[in-house]
């Protein structure tokens, strides 16, 4: 089967050594989540019930483990339930 965007995608997050995705499903990510889905002994993804709880979880996980953390959400949200986290992760660089 040939090689889509999404698998592009999450390969290169996982060579970058992004092990946990925080996010929401939903109609716009399907494509990035059936990848994750077949590469799901790599990347570990943590379903939360709103999308700024995965941004604040990403934040979270960046600042405690020192590693890179990824939250993903669904083109329908939006970038409003995101921004929240946007200065304080500018701040510190995250």
């Amino acid at each position: 089967m040939a090689k889509t965007a999404a698998d592009v995608l999450v390969e290169t997050i996982h060579d970058w050594g992004v092990d946990i995705i925080f996010g929401l499903p939903g109609d716009g990510i399907n494509g990035i989540m059936e990848s994750l889905r077949t590469r799901q002994d790599n990347i570990h993804f943590i379903q939360v019930r709103h999308e700024e709880a995965a941004a604040f979880m990403a934040c979270a996980y960046a600042k405690f483990t020192g590693k890179l953390s990824v939250c993903l959400a669904t083109s329908e949200a939006l970038v409003d339930p995101l921004e929240p986290t946007l200065p304080q992760d500018e701040t510190e660089r995250l």
